[in-house]
């Protein structure tokens, strides 16, 4: 078989155009792939055509001759043709509940990774349903990760979920968001904290405010016009924004103080 990818991902070959390579005919669009979870093989797939989807047809996957970016080209000989049968361990994955050994739902299984050449699956990907879900991001589940599998759910190693391998490179990425994350929830944290002793952070408040004073008598003398001998008394003291700073420091230290002896 001639491919183009060393990998394909599931969901990038449903609705692929198949082409008869001998006679370059439309056959249909891949309706849905024969997945047998037992081998975690594809052993072939539906294709569907004409009005509404209403003909269908199947083929192994040994009767593609290759995959290419656009179509699936596979041998068909109208004549000789008979639909495949499927083997009763033939079922989709996709939208299976992912469920670790300690009994915790991680996500949702959304693709998977075919080898072209064999239809051997290499890994399943899921989607989490934590915090990493709102990255958009898609995580590696590897064959000798899951335990169990059923009609609706597959169950996997707890490591499998906790450290998740995301699909497509984004690790350096994703370490920087949980930082970030981190980083938040500690300064959360921290100001919960402060909040629950009774002690707020006035300081920079009260400095905040200050400054304002400070401007606006500023402002208030130079309307005023303050003389030049005045000016030169006042030279000796520190500025008004310096004075109220330092007594609003004073204050809030006092008041911080009486708050530990309450506590």
């Amino acid at each position: 078989m001639n491919t183009e990818q060393s990998v394909i991902r599931h969901s990038e070959l449903i609705d692929r155009l198949v082409l008869d390579r001998r006679t370059a005919e439309e056959l249909g669009r891949v309706n849905n792939l024969w997945l047998n979870p037992k081998t975690n093989q594809v052993e072939g797939f539906t294709c569907k055509s004409g009005i509404l989807g209403s003909k269908k047809r199947s083929f192994t996957w040994a009767q593609i001759q290759s995959i290419g970016a656009d179509s699936i080209m596979v041998n068909f000989n109208s004549e000789e043709f008979a639909d495949p049968q499927k083997s009763e361990d033939i079922y989709s994955l996709i939208g299976h509940e992912v469920w670790t050994e300690a009994g915790n739902k991680a996500g949702k299984l959304v693709d998977y990774l075919i080898v072209p050449q064999t239809g051997d699956v290499v890994n399943y990907l899921f989607a989490s349903s934590g915090w990493r879900g709102i990255l958009n991001v898609v995580y590696l589940i590897a064959l000798t990760d899951i335990r169990s599998i059923g009609s609706k759910r597959l169950i996997v190693k707890n490591e499998a979920v906790e450290e998740p391998q995301p699909y497509g490179g984004l690790q350096e990425k994703l370490g920087q968001v949980a930082e970030i994350f981190k980083e938040d929830y500690k300064k959360t944290q921290a100001e919960f904290q402060a909040l629950k002793r009774g002690v707020q952070d006035l300081t920079a408040q009260v400095k905040e405010k200050a400054q304002d004073i400070a401007e606006r008598v500023k402002d208030r003398a130079e309307e005023l016009g303050t003389g030049e001998e005045e000016k030169q008394q006042d030279a000796a003291l520190p500025p008004a924004a310096e004075i109220i700073q330092v007594k609003a420091e004073l204050i809030t230290e006092d008041e911080s103080e009486k708050s530990k002896d309450l506590s």
